[in-house]
């Protein structure tokens, strides 16, 4: 029996608020939006979530039955679903405010192929506190990526979030982590030292830290190199919403279909592969910024 991939973390729906527009609904939330990239491009993982059984979660119900993600029993039972408020500005960048039940289906310790998670659900209680037990307790046993996407708004004490934020860190194989994320997480650093914040996490487990920097690309840092990763510029954008997520989604594409979650660390010391699994990120993000919401490509979308 092939091993399954397991992704942990919030679903939730995106009210989108476009300048002069009606507001739209769609289904959200990092983790879920990581699950679906996956589910397109042909992995059908496994979601761990917490969401209602009212017509937003139909929603999330239909959404994740399109793209071949499949729930965990007991996802469906929260007494409402959390939705975040996405703003748009003329520029298509989003701002959120949240209305969240952020607790958490049990997790099973099976024998999983990769654990994902990362953003709200692995930082706020009641829920955070057991998926930071399961991915310790996961670590070596497994591939684990983790994507912090901090929101602010909701993490509460920047100190605090820190603090279990760097408990994932050394428990991952791979971390991506924007520039405005360490931005918020380390004020005290300036903007201009990501890159060295980005090393002494490498230094603290993880084989592969990327940093991505929005329309700027993003960084590949190693233990033993630094470099920068080019945009691809052949989508204009739309919004931004889920264009990170998408990142995400491309990347574990690229790194299952390259069989390197056995040996990551193989990768890392690959820059040329690693390249390649970078620049696949690159285009699955492109192409979802082209459109509005956080829709990523199918397989058959990618050349």
């Amino acid at each position: 029996m092939a091993r399954e991939l397991l992704v942990i973390g919030e679903a939730l729906i995106d009210v989108v608020r476009r300048p002069g527009q009606e507001p739209q609904r769609y289904p959200g939330g990092s983790p879920l939006n990581v699950a679906i990239g996956l589910g397109r491009l042909g992995h059908s993982p496994r979601l761990a979530t917490w969401f209602g059984g009212d017509g937003d979660g139909e929603l999330i119900l239909d959404h994740c039955a399109e793209s071949q993600v499949r729930l965990l029993a007991g996802c469906d039972q929260a007494p409402y679903t959390s939705t975040a408020d996405a703003t748009l500005d003329e520029r298509g960048h989003a701002t959120y405010k949240f209305d969240l039940d952020s607790r958490m289906v049990p997790l099973p310790k099976a024998d999983w192929a990769l654990v994902h998670t990362g953003s709200i659900a692995a930082v706020l209680e009641p829920g955070a506190s057991a998926v930071l037990e399961f991915v310790e307790q996961m670590a070596g046993q497994t591939f684990i990526s983790y994507d912090p996407n901090c929101r602010p708004s909701i993490m509460g004490d920047r100190l605090a979030a820190r603090g279990m934020i760097e408990r994932y860190v050394p428990a991952a194989n791979l971390v991506k982590v924007s520039d405005e994320d360490l931005a918020w997480l380390y004020p005290e650093s300036g903007s201009e030292d990501w890159l060295e914040q980005a090393q002494r996490w490498v230094a603290s487990g993880p084989s592969v830290v990327v940093v991505t920097m929005g329309g700027r690309g993003a960084w590949a840092v190693t233990a033993e190199s630094a470099w920068h990763i080019p945009a691809d510029d052949r989508y204009g954008l739309v919004d931004s919403v889920g264009a990170g997520d998408s990142f995400m989604s491309g990347m574990l594409h690229g790194i299952l279909t390259g069989g390197y979650s056995e040996d990551f660390a193989a990768l890392a010391a690959d820059r040329t592969s690693l390249e390649q699994v970078l620049n696949l990120a690159m285009q699955t993000s492109g192409v979802t910024i082209s459109r509005a919401g956080a829709n990523p490509p199918w397989l058959h979308e990618l050349t």
